[in-house]
């Protein structure tokens, strides 16, 4: 078994409800015509990687971006139970614009903590979901190198977590089975529709890095 999994992490393609500024959370809207050429664009930068798989989100709009990849690649889609967007409660389907007004808004779309929308997960339980998920996954297809397809708040928690220097410091490494130590800092948010990231998860030390 190898100590250092490879692996590359991509949000989906552009939908109708990012255009609408609208959140989706577990809800789901279709992909627009320039997020369909957005997971074409990736399906092309992915060619020369030598990927072996796919694994994806089963929300629609994450099984239509790896599809189209796959189409390209030549590549089985695995659909995984765990790499779901977070969800947003009874904020799922309204406009981000009626939501800013929420005292929590900040806390809920920009940190790190227990903070919840009525009826859904806060950033803490995503983020331990999601991380979950991944190990279980990268340790089981230890001899695949992946294609992940995933969801906005979900990179912006991971690499929050991970690689953003302002938390490096004063992350506590989580196991598979502890809960993310962080603090509540503003995470900011900036992964694109179809943005590539390439990382590495060592098993011995249970640590990923960037590639």
């Amino acid at each position: 078994m190898n100590n250092k999994i490879n692996f590359y992490l991509a949000r989906h393609g552009q939908t109708e409800w990012n255009l609408q500024r609208r959140i989706q959370g577990q809800l789901d809207s279709g992909l627009t015509q320039a997020g369909q050429q957005q997971a074409s664009q990736l399906a092309v930068k992915c060619a020369d990687l030598n990927l072996t798989q796919i694994l994806t989100s089963p929300l629609g709009r994450a099984v239509d971006t790896a599809n189209i990849c796959a189409q390209y690649l030549q590549l089985p889609v695995k659909q995984v139970a765990g790499f779901e967007e977070r969800h947003f409660g009874d904020w799922q389907g309204k406009l981000v614009s009626e939501m800013k007004s929420n005292p929590n808004y900040v806390e809920i779309t920009s940190q790190i903590t227990d903070c919840q929308p009525n009826q859904g997960e806060s950033a803490k339980q995503l983020l331990t979901r999601f991380q979950n998920t991944l190990i279980k996954q990268l340790e089981a297809s230890n001899d695949e190198l992946n294609l992940i397809i995933s969801h906005g708040d979900i990179l912006r928690c991971f690499m929050a977590k991970w690689f953003a220097p302002d938390l490096q410091s004063q992350v506590h490494v989580a196991s598979t089975t502890a809960s993310p130590v962080i603090p509540a800092t503003s995470t900011g948010y900036d992964y694109k529709n179809a943005q590539l990231i390439a990382l590495s998860y060592d098993i011995k030390t249970g640590t990923f890095s960037a590639l």
